[in-house]
């Protein structure tokens, strides 16, 4: 992932936005860091969306719920007279429907990668249009490659 995604808390869900493809993001490692941050409790529900780069056009969304809250107290005893203790939280999440694509997405053009000297860094280009700004050059090709 490079750009951090972007959460907005609206009256009927939190919505989770990251402005690159859905393939380029691992929701396995992503969720799990912004639940904690957030800090959603219990039954929550959320929605995650995928947006262009542009912030233009809806790519894919999902619905999920925070199915596991918990919270205990680790202690390290490294050193016997100063022991430490810290409270970790625990939370996960579970996708109760189920992804919805744009036609554009799911027929997607294919992805090729092009160096942007002003950025220092190569743009994902899919269909003519900057969908992801990646750095490492095997990095975006490996993104062009899933997106393909």
């Amino acid at each position: 992932m490079i750009a951090k995604p972007e959460i907005a808390v609206t009256p009927d869900y939190p919505v989770v936005k990251f402005r690159e493809p859905r393939e380029t993001v691992d929701l396995d490692l992503e969720l799990p860091r912004i639940l904690r941050a957030q800090g959603w409790g219990l039954g929550t529900v959320f929605r995650v969306q995928f947006i262009n780069h542009e912030r233009t056009k809806l790519l894919a969304c999902a619905t999920f719920v925070v199915t596991e809250d918990s919270e205990s107290i680790q202690t390290s005893e490294a050193n016997p007279n100063q022991p430490m203790t810290r409270m970790v939280n625990l939370r996960a999440c579970a996708q109760i429907g189920p992804w919805w694509e744009s036609e554009a997405s799911a027929a997607a053009a294919p992805a090729d990668i092009k160096w942007n000297p002003g950025k220092r860094a190569y743009d994902l280009i899919r269909g003519g249009v900057v969908v992801a700004t990646i750095a490492d050059k095997a990095e975006a090709q490996a993104a062009a490659d899933r997106a393909a």
